[in-house]
């Protein structure tokens, strides 16, 4: 077993019992890849639970929400973490990355049935063994702000780092899940916030293009939502392009700080794109959609 793998089992257990003690008091449940984890406190949104973890992609992400609406029937909005790389992100194609998938499959029943040999034969070898794993991890709500929260140094530069996320930006094929989830939370009558999160400064003047270009794929669903029946009641929260996030919140180019000012600002924000009825929530001046 590999280290990642073993490490995501851990996590994701502790998230599950989480999750099993919570019931059906969770009211929002909170999707994406790290950005999320570690950017979002439930403590500040209440009724709210944390389901987001490394790497996890639109896929996973439209999983993990199919198989909570069939287990959990009190969730009412669903929270959806976009990044700059989340059009093109594929967590079973990453060599690194991939060992998540298998723990993601397992530990919350998703079903998914793989074409990759090695993904397949650790899939077989986990198959039931870990139903009864229970980890008790510090944290609250799906949160684990001290576990696993590692950040890139800055040598590593914010331009290899938005290079790397740019790789994945014009591929959209990865968007066609966040249609499924949008047309799922239209057929259960659910809320959606779909949240871009903020990024310091040096990684968003590395980022080249600006907003409309990186995020022109999903701005372009947003403005087919307008024509859907029955109305979808989703929101947009634009915090890529916020000022409100100074260097000081975040612990690398494009993490906020798991503990931090920023965490307490992104996660009241949510909550309050949640309280708000209708279509009127934007960092910056944008259309909103509803």
């Amino acid at each position: 077993m590999s280290p990642l793998l073993k490490n995501s089992i851990i996590l994701l257990s502790a998230k599950r019992k989480m999750l099993r003690e919570m019931g059906e008091r969770l009211d929002t449940l909170v999707v994406g890849s790290s950005h999320g984890d570690f950017g979002f406190d439930p403590k500040y949104c209440p009724g709210s639970f944390n389901l987001c973890c490394r790497s996890q992609d639109l896929k996973h992400s439209y999983l993990l929400y199919k198989r909570m609406t069939e287990t959990v029937g009190s969730i009412k909005t669903l929270v959806i973490f976009y990044s700059v790389f989340s059009p093109g992100n594929f967590l079973e194609r990453s060599p690194g990355e991939k060992d998540i998938s298998l723990a993601l499959n397992e530990i919350f029943g998703l079903g998914i049935q793989y074409e990759d040999p090695y993904l397949c034969d650790v899939a077989s070898q986990l198959k039931g063994r870990l139903a009864d794993v229970s980890i008790d991890l510090d944290g609250h709500a799906g949160f684990l702000p001290t576990t696993e929260k590692g950040f890139f140094p800055e040598s590593y530069g914010a331009l290899q780092r938005a290079s790397d996320h740019l790789k994945l930006n014009r591929d959209t094929s990865a968007n066609v899940y966040l249609m499924n989830m949008l047309l799922l939370a239209q057929a259960l009558g659910h809320k959606v916030v779909i949240v871009i999160p903020p990024v310091r400064e040096d990684y968003k003047a590395a980022c080249s293009g600006g907003f409309d270009y990186l995020f022109e794929d999903l701005l372009l669903i947003v403005e087919m939502l307008k024509h859907l029946t029955p109305v979808i009641d989703a929101q947009l929260l634009n915090c890529f392009e916020s000022d409100e996030f100074d260097n000081a919140c975040f612990g690398d180019f494009d993490h906020l700080l798991p503990l931090g000012k920023g965490v307490e600002k992104l996660s009241s924000k949510i909550y309050d794109a949640i309280r708000t009825a209708g279509p009127s929530v934007n960092v910056v001046e944008r259309p909103a959609f509803a």
